[in-house]
């Protein structure tokens, strides 16, 4: 998503211009580009000047990850982090509201009230001349990946009793957006305690509604694997709940390289409460969805939109709490997570409904269809500042791992759901 690149007085420097999401002016944070014919052990400096955000992970020790061609065909190395000297603050360029190019001006007058950019600036020696690298903000997930993994998952022998995959609608790109239906479909004669599955429980989970949070992928893939997976605990999921995923709501964000728009330039976690078929299919179809569970009797049990975001550290659940008497049912699997996932922070946690949320997945669907537990799940870019992996940035392996830990979460909050049944005392019981 390179828009220009500038090269400076001092040899081996870059100015760096990012482009702005498709259909709109703003929208510079995610970036991805490739670099050719490079020194080795030279250092490169790379300046982002058109940064939007005031404040970023990378002034809280986050390098930006990179891939070499040539490391990945001589020992199959991947994405590594990277980057020396990386600072992040003000420059003195200024972006025109109303200039729907999203050019980059320079301004004298102090007195100029639009909005300021800031420098994104760090430093790279690259291993291999003469290599094809690549630079990103983080750990990339495409639609390709997405569809691959999911073709894999496909060929494993016996996947079609635990997994059914579907085409949930078309995006206004052309692009199929999946559903995936993962349960114990025919009753396992091996798990004589499994429920009827015209009795179990329904759970809902969505990822990618915003394209550049691609560590939000990476917690969703964690969870698939880990419900297909023989694991003890996931048989047991799957013998109790019936789990509606959809991995990916805004394909076409992610194909072209946006950040956080559609490909109309649009926001589509404010569009939840009254989203058009032909301009928000994902979104409409979602919701019909839940609205053909509510109306059949099998609200689900839980809904939770994955995210990621870009200044804290740690991993978080936003819910809805209004009424005093919700709490503890809301809180309840914030708190499993707590103690079980490392990764995790209750103290990050936030349970008010502003009223700039109303229109998001976590607020429309909780007061529209009355799910108690409606929770937006927040992956860090970044690292932890607590628990075991305090001090570290965290990879892909920490977020598949926080997708298992959400699972083992969920299996812990239905085992607490139960009621207790207490004997009535006898005389034996009496001192």
């Amino acid at each position: 998503n390179l828009k220009l690149s500038h090269t400076r007085f001092r040899i081996f420097e870059y100015d760096l211009v990012l482009n702005s999401d498709i259909g709109s002016s703003r929208h510079h944070q995610w970036f991805y580009f490739e670099v050719k014919n490079m020194v080795a052990d030279f250092p490169y400096r790379f300046n982002i000047i058109n940064c939007e955000k005031g404040c970023s992970s990378f002034t809280q020790g986050m390098q930006p990850l990179l891939y070499s061609t040539n490391n990945a065909l001589t020992t199959g190395a991947g994405w590594v982090r990277t980057g020396k000297r990386i600072c992040y603050y003000r420059n003195n360029f200024i972006r025109r509201p109303n200039d729907i190019n999203d050019k980059v001006y320079a301004t004298v007058n102090s007195k100029n009230t639009c909005p300021t950019m800031y420098t994104l600036t760090f430093t790279i020696c690259f291993p291999h001349s003469h290599d094809t690298c690549y630079i990103a903000y983080h750990y990339p997930y495409s639609y390709t990946s997405l569809q691959a993994h999911l073709l894999e998952l496909q060929h494993i022998t016996g996947i079609n009793k635990i997994l059914r995959r579907q085409q949930l609608c078309t995006s206004v790109g052309g692009n199929a957006v999946d559903l995936l239906t993962i349960t114990q479909f025919p009753i396992s004669t091996s798990y004589p305690t499994a429920t009827p599955i015209g009795e179990r429980s329904y759970v809902v989970l969505t990822a990618r509604i915003h394209p550049g949070e691609c560590n939000s992928s990476w917690v969703m893939k964690g969870v698939i694997e880990f419900l297909l997976s023989d694991n003890e605990k996931a048989i047991q999921l799957r013998n109790a709940f019936i789990f509606k995923i959809i991995p990916m709501l805004n394909i076409d964000g992610v194909v072209n390289g946006s950040h956080r728009c559609s490909l109309l330039g649009v926001d589509m976690n404010r569009q939840w409460i009254n989203p058009l078929p032909h301009l928000f299919p994902s979104l409409y179809h979602t919701k019909g969805l839940m609205q053909l569970l509510v109306g059949l009797g099998r609200r689900p049990v839980l809904y939770c939109d994955f995210h990621g975001h870009s200044r804290k550290k740690n991993v978080f659940m936003y819910g809805n709490i209004t009424n005093p008497t919700d709490n503890a049912t809301v809180k309840l699997l914030p708190t499993i997570l707590d103690i079980h996932a490392p990764v995790f922070s209750f103290n990050n946690c936030c349970f008010t409904v502003e009223k700039s949320r109303e229109s998001t997945a976590r607020v429309a669907l909780w007061r529209q269809y009355e799910i108690t537990r409606s929770y937006t799940l927040e992956s860090t870019y970044c690292g932890a500042d607590q628990g075991p992996y305090k001090g570290c940035q965290v990879g892909t392996q920490h977020l598949e791992e926080m997708g298992a830990k959400f699972c083992e979460a969920i299996l812990i909050m239905a085992s607490a759901d139960q009621p207790c049944c207490v004997a009535e005392p006898t005389d034996d019981d009496n001192d």
